[in-house]
C-alpha cells in the first residue's frame, strides 16, 4: 500500500495572565498542521495536547504558571471531488497557578470548520506524474464561539484575563494554503495560515495572527505499516489586541518553535507523537515564556 501525505489542521490552544500575549491565548492561538496519511480517505480521530506557559518567571510575587490540557475530536471528509472538509471540537482543562491561589476551568472550546480545494495533485492527475509528486490545497474556514468567554475585571472569583477563557467569544475567519512535495520516501510539507479575529460582545478583539510551518519527513516500511519521523519549524506572529477600541500594548508577540515527531501509519489507523521546543520568542513584551509542547493523536481511516 502506498501512503501519501498532506498537511492538515490541528489546534494549538493556550492562554495567559492579565494583559498577557494574544499569541498564547488559549482559545485564540495558532494551529500546527500535522502530517496525516492517505489524503483521499475520510478520517475521524482524537488528539491530546499539553501546553505550559510562565509569566514573570523571575518574580516571586507576580510569577504565574498556566497549564493547558486540550482533547479534541476531529474529522475529515470529501463532500465532492477535490474538496476536503475538516471539523474540530476541543474540550479543555486549564489551570492557573499564582502565589495566592490556583484557578481551574474546564469545558468545550471553540469549534473550527475548514474547507480546502485541491488545486494540484499529481498523484490524482496521472498525466502529470513524474519523479516528484506535488499537492497544493487552498481554502479557509470559520471558528465558532462555542467556548465560554467571561472577562470581568471586578469579579474576584473569575480570572480577570481575556486570554484565560475557554473561548474567544468571537466568530473568526481563517485563510490557508498547504503545499507538499515528495520524492521517493522523502517529503517536504509547508503551510501558511492567516487568522482574522472579530470583536466579541464584550468589546474585546484578539489581534490577527499569521502562522507558518515547514516539515521534512521520511517514510520507512515496517511490514504492512509505515513509520514516518519528521523535523521542522513552527512560526507564529500575533498583532496587538484591543479592548473597546483601545490598543493593548502588552498583547501580541512572536514565536519560533523547533518541531520533531514520529507517526505510524497502517491501512486503517494512524498514531503520532509530536513535540515542540521554543527557539526564539517575544510574547507580551517579553513577560511571557512559552515552554515545550507535546501532542499525541490517533485517527481511524475509512
Amino acid at each position: 500500500m502506498k501512503l501519501t501525505y498532506i498537511f492538515c489542521f490541528l489546534f494549538s490552544l493556550t492562554i495567559f495572565t492579565a494583559k498577557a500575549c494574544d499569541i498564547c491565548g488559549c482559545a485564540n492561538s495558532g494551529a500546527y498542521f500535522g502530517l496525516l496519511p492517505q489524503s483521499n480517505k475520510s478520517l475521524i480521530g482524537v488528539r491530546y495536547q499539553r501546553l505550559n506557559f510562565i509569566t514573570h518567571p523571575d518574580s516571586k510575587v507576580l510569577r504565574t504558571e498556566e497549564n493547558f490540557n486540550v482533547a479534541e475530536l476531529y474529522a475529515r471528509f470529501f463532500p465532492i471531488k477535490r474538496v476536503q472538509v475538516m471539523a474540530f471540537l476541543p474540550y479543555r482543562t486549564d489551570q492557573q497557578i499564582t502565589s495566592a491561589d490556583v484557578k481551574k476551568q474546564n469545558g468545550l472550546g471553540d469549534a473550527t470548520i475548514l474547507a480546502n480545494y485541491n488545486v494540484l495533485n499529481t498523484l490524482m492527475d496521472k498525466e502529470h506524474s513524474g519523479a516528484f509528486t506535488h499537492t497544493l490545497l487552498v481554502g479557509g474556514g470559520i471558528k465558532l464561539p462555542l467556548g465560554k468567554f467571561k472577562f470581568n475585571v471586578d469579579d474576584p472569583l473569575q480570572v480577570a484575563n481575556a486570554n484565560f477563557q475557554l473561548g474567544t467569544g468571537s466568530t473568526d475567519f481563517i485563510l490557508n494554503a498547504f503545499y507538499t512535495i515528495n520524492k521517493g520516501d522523502w517529503g517536504l510539507a509547508t503551510n501558511v495560515s492567516r487568522k482574522f479575529n472579530t470583536t466579541n460582545s464584550q468589546g474585546y478583539k484578539f489581534g490577527n495572527q499569521l502562522f507558518g510551518t515547514v516539515d521534512l519527513y521520511r517514510s520507512f516500511r515496517i511490514g504492512k505499516a509505515s513509520l514516518m519521523p519528521s523535523v521542522g519549524v513552527y512560526a507564529e506572529n500575533a498583532e496587538h489586541g484591543t479592548d473597546h477600541g483601545m490598543v493593548l500594548d502588552l498583547t501580541g508577540g512572536k514565536l519560533l518553535n523547533a518541531a520533531a515527531g514520529v507517526t505510524l501509519f497502517t491501512n486503517r489507523w494512524t498514531l503520532g507523537v509530536n513535540a515542540q521546543k521554543p527557539l526564539v520568542q517575544k510574547s507580551a513584551s517579553g513577560h511571557v515564556v512559552t515552554k515545550e509542547r507535546v501532542l499525541v493523536q490517533l485517527g481511524f481511516l475509512f
